[in-house]
C-alpha cells in the first residue's frame, strides 16, 4: 500500500472511519498501520452496527450484566475498551509523526450537542477513562459546541471538531481553537500535547445541492457544490496559517487544526467513487474514509496534489450557485441539523442494540445454527481455507479473482455490497416522493417488470402487506394475454401509479408491458396528465431513461449500474416499491446495515459469528459431496422469500455445468422420504414452532 505512503508524502493523511472488536484484536488494524494508515474515528452508528452484528463484544458484556449497570455505562465501557486497544496500536504512529497523527476518536453523546457544560463534563471524563495522550474528543460544531471547544483545548484535550458544513462555521471553529490554544498559554500549559481537527463534512452537500439543481434543470453544477465548498475552506486556512497571530501561536508548538474532510463517501453511485479522495489532496489535511471508499481508493484512486487546483473556478462555481438563487448557508444549516438527528437516532439506536444484545444473552437465543455433524471435519476445514485465503476480505476489496481470473462480469457487478449505505442515503428522497403521490389519491401500483427487478418487490408486498394509507402493489411479470388483459380491467388507471422497472432499460417484455398500459391511461385521463401516473426504475443511460424523459415520466429513479438485477433488493429497484406500500425504510437498512457488519471480513467466520461465510461454506462444500439439493422449510408469512432466493441461488451458482438446485414450497415429509442429496435450511418467525418438530425429525436422522 505505497499509495499511502505517497498520500503522505503530499501531506495528506488517511484515516479509518471505521472501528470494531476483532478489526482490532486480529491483527487487521495493525496490518493497515503497517501500511500507511495514520488514523481512526469512530461515530455511535459504528459502534451500533459492529454490536449488533457480530458476537465481539458479547464476552465483555457477560461480565457487566450483572454490575448494575445502565445500558449507556455499559455502551462506554465497551467503546473506552476498544479506544484504548486502538490508541494503544496508534501510538507508534503518534510518536513517529511528533503528534501530529497516530490518532483515534470517539464522540460525546449526541444529547448534549446543544449543552456546553455537559459536553465539557463528559469529554473531560472520557479522556480521563481512556488515558491515552493520542485520543480525540469529537464535539458538533453548534453554537454550544464552540464555547466547549476553546475549554477543551485551553485543558490540553485534543478534539475533533465533527458536522462543520459551512465556510462561516468552519471560521467559528477556527477561532475557538486559537482562542483555546491561547488561554492554554496563559495556564502555562503545552501547545505542543494538544492538537484539533475540523472535520469538514463534504457528499452530504452534494446531495442537498444537486437536488435544488435539479429542480431548476441545472445539470452543470452538480457534482461540483462539495468540493468547491471545501477549497474555498482551504484557502481559509491557508490564509489563517500565515497570519501573526498563528505564527506567535506557532513559535509556542503549536500544532495547526487541520482540516478533516468527513463524509467522503460518494452517495450518488453515479458519481466517480473516489470523488471526494481524489480532488481533496492537499497539505496538512486528513480524509477519513469508511473501509468501502478506502479499498476503491487503493485500488484505482490517483495521487495528486489536487486542493489547490482550480480554485478560481470553484469560486466561481459558488457564486453561480448563488445567482441561480441556491441558498448555500441555509442548506448547510439545515445538514447540521439533519446530521445531529441523526446521530441522536443513531445513539438511540445503539442503545436498543445493547439492550437486545443483553436479553439475547440471558435467555442464550442464538438466530444461527448448523446440524451437519457427519461433514462436521471438512466443514472445518473448509471454513480454515476460507480465512487462510481471506475470501471474505478480498469479497469486500472487490477481488474478482475470488471468482474468475478474469473481471469481466464482476469487477461492474460488485455494487451490491454497498447497496444498504447507498439506500440510506436515497430514503428522505423516496419517502417525499411517496407522500406526494398519497397525497394525490393514487391507490394502486402497477410494477412492470421481469425477473430480478420484479423478485423483491413482489416479496416486499406478500411479506410485510400494505400499510393504511399506502397503495396496493401488484407486479405483472408474465407476458400471457389473459393476465395483461385481466389486469387492464382490474386497474383504473385514474388511480393507478404504473412503475415501469427494467436494468437494462430494453428488456422487450417491460416494454411492452409499457407501451401498452401508457396508451390505455392516455385514453382514460388524456395526454396533459398520462406523465403523472408513470415512473421509471432502471440504469443510467439506458433507453428507458430517454423514452421516459421524453414522456416525461413523474420521476425517474436512476440505479447504481454496477449491481446486477437479481441482487437489486436493497437498491432502488427494491425500496422504491417498498416505500410505496409502507415498508419502513429506515428500519430494513438499519438491520440490512447490521448484517453488512455480521458479515465484513473483520468478523471472522472461525472465531467470529459470520454467519454469510458459515452459510457459504456449508452450502458450497455439501453440494460438491452431492448434497446439492437444498430445501426450504419457512414460517407461512416467509413463503415468497423462497421464491427470490430460489433465483438467486439457482442463477449465481448454475453456471459451467455446475449448481445447487433450491427447492421452496415443498411439503415437509418424513426423514424416510428423502435421499441423501438433501440440505434443509429452516427459516422461521421468531414464535412460529408449526415446523419446529419435522425439522428436529430431520436433524435427529442426520
Amino acid at each position: 500500500m505505497l499509495k499511502l505512503n505517497d498520500l503522505a508524502s503530499l501531506g495528506q493523511s488517511i484515516w479509518y472511519d471505521y472501528i470494531r472488536r476483532q478489526f482490532i484484536t486480529r491483527g487487521e488494524l495493525q496490518n493497515l498501520i503497517d501500511k500507511g494508515l495514520r488514523g481512526v474515528t469512530s461515530n455511535p452508528s459504528i459502534f451500533e452496527k459492529a454490536i449488533a452484528g457480530s458476537s465481539d463484544y458479547d464476552d465483555d458484556i457477560k461480565s457487566l450484566i450483572n454490575e448494575e449497570l445502565s445500558t449507556e455505562q455499559i455502551y462506554e465501557k465497551l467503546a473506552v475498551k476498544d479506544i484504548q486497544l486502538a490508541a494503544d496500536l496508534l501510538l507508534p504512529v503518534y510518536e513517529k509523526t511528533n503528534k501530529t497523527d497516530g490518532y483515534i476518536s470517539i464522540e460525546v453523546s449526541p444529547k448534549l450537542a446543544h449543552n456546553t457544560e455537559g459536553t465539557i463534563s463528559e469529554a473531560k471524563k472520557l479522556y480521563a477513562e481512556i488515558g491515552k495522550p493520542n485520543v480525540m474528543i469529537k464535539v458538533p460544531a453548534t453554537q454550544q459546541g464552540i464555547p466547549a471547544i476553546t475549554e477543551l483545548i485551553s485543558l490540553g484535550i485534543s478534539v475533533n471538531v465533527t458536522l462543520i458544513f459551512s465556510i462561516e462555521n468552519y471560521k467559528q471553529v477556527a477561532e475557538a481553537y486559537l482562542v483555546g490554544l491561547e488561554k492554554l498559554v496563559e495556564k502555562g500549559g503545552d501547545l505542543k500535547s494538544v492538537a484539533s481537527v475540523a472535520s469538514f463534512f463534504i457528499s452530504r452537500i452534494d446531495a442537498a445541492v444537486d437536488k435544488e439543481l435539479d429542480l431548476l434543470g441545472n445539470n452543470e453544477l452538480k457534482g461540483k457544490i462539495a468540493i468547491a465548498n471545501a477549497k474555498k475552506a482551504f484557502q481559509f486556512y491557508s490564509d489563517l496559517i500565515k497570519s501573526k497571530r498563528w505564527e506567535d501561536l506557532e513559535d509556542k508548538g503549536a500544532q495547526p487544526q487541520r482540516l478533516l474532510w468527513a463524509s467522503t463517501g460518494v452517495k450518488n453511485p453515479h458519481y466517480p467513487d473516489t470523488l471526494y479522495v481524489d480532488n481533496l489532496i492537499g497539505k496538512e489535511t486528513v480524509n477519513t474514509v469508511p473501509p468501502s471508499i478506502f479499498n476503491d481508493f487503493m485500488d484505482h484512486g490517483c495521487i495528486l496534489h489536487t486542493i489547490n487546483k482550480d480554485v478560481e473556478e470553484a469560486f466561481n462555481q459558488l457564486d453561480e450557485l448563488n445567482k441561480l438563487g441556491v441558498d448555500l448557508d441555509s442548506i448547510t444549516k439545515k445538514l447540521q441539523a439533519d446530521g445531529l438527528e441523526s446521530f441522536s437516532k443513531s445513539f438511540e439506536n445503539l442503545m436498543k442494540a445493547i439492550d437486545e444484545k443483553i436479553s439475547s444473552i440471558k435467555t442464550e437465543k442464538k438466530r444461527f445454527r448448523i446440524f451437519a455433524d457427519k461433514y462436521q471435519n471438512e466443514i472445518d476445514k473448509a471454513m480454515m481455507e476460507l480465512k487462510a485465503e481471506r475470501i471474505v476480505e478480498r469479497i469486500w476489496e472487490k477481488d474478482h479473482t475470488v471468482w474468475s481470473e478474469k473481471p469481466d462480469e464482476i469487477s461492474n457487478r460488485l455494487g451490491w455490497l454497498k447497496s444498504p449505505d447507498v439506500a440510506e442515503e436515497s430514503i428522505k428522497n423516496i419517502y417525499e416522493f411517496v407522500e406526494e403521490i398519497r397525497g394525490e389519491g393514487i391507490k394502486n401500483a402497477l410494477l412492470l417488470g421481469m425477473g430480478g427487478s420484479s423478485l423483491a418487490p413482489e416479496v416486499f408486498r406478500l411479506s410485510f402487506g400494505v400499510k393504511e394509507g399506502y397503495l396496493d402493489l401488484t407486479v405483472l411479470d408474465s407476458t400471457h394475454p389473459q393476465m395483461v388483459k385481466e389486469y387492464a380491467e382490474k386497474f383504473n388507471p385514474k388511480e393507478t401509479l404504473f412503475i415501469v422497472s427494467t436494468k437494462s432499460g430494453g428488456t422487450v417484455e417491460t416494454i411492452s408491458f409499457m407501451k401498452f398500459f401508457y396508451n390505455l391511461t392516455v385514453a382514460q385521463v388524456g395526454k396533459e396528465n398520462v406523465s403523472k401516473h408513470f415512473i421509471a426504475i432502471t440504469d443510467p443511460g439506458s433507453g428507458l431513461e430517454k423514452i421516459a424523459q421524453e414522456l416525461n415520466f413523474r420521476k425517474i429513479f436512476l440505479n447504481d449500474p454496477n449491481i446486477g438485477g437479481r441482487y437489486s433488493a436493497l437498491s432502488l429497484f427494491g425500496i422504491v416499491p417498498a416505500a410505496l406500500i409502507g415498508v419502513d425504510l429506515e428500519e430494513l437498512v438499519s438491520r440490512a446495515q447490521v448484517m453488512v457488519c455480521n458479515s465484513e471480513g473483520a468478523n471472522c467466520p472461525i472465531h467470529g459469528d459470520n454467519t454469510p461465510a458459515n452459510l457459504g461454506v456449508v452450502m458450497g462444500l455439501l453440494a460438491q459431496k452431492g448434497v446439492d439439493n437444498i430445501t426450504f422449510i419457512t414460517s407461512k408469512e416467509l413463503g415468497s422469500f423462497g421464491n427470490w432466493v430460489e433465483q438467486l441461488i439457482a442463477e449465481s451458482t448454475g453456471k459451467n455445468g455446475k449448481g445447487i438446485l433450491p427447492v421452496v414450497g415443498e411439503e415437509v415429509l418424513e426423514p424416510s422420504y428423502y435421499s441423501n442429496d438433501r440440505l434443509f435450511v429452516y427459516l422461521k418467525l421468531e414464535n412460529d414452532s408449526t415446523y419446529d418438530n419435522k425439522v428436529n425429525e430431520l436433524i435427529t436422522s442426520g
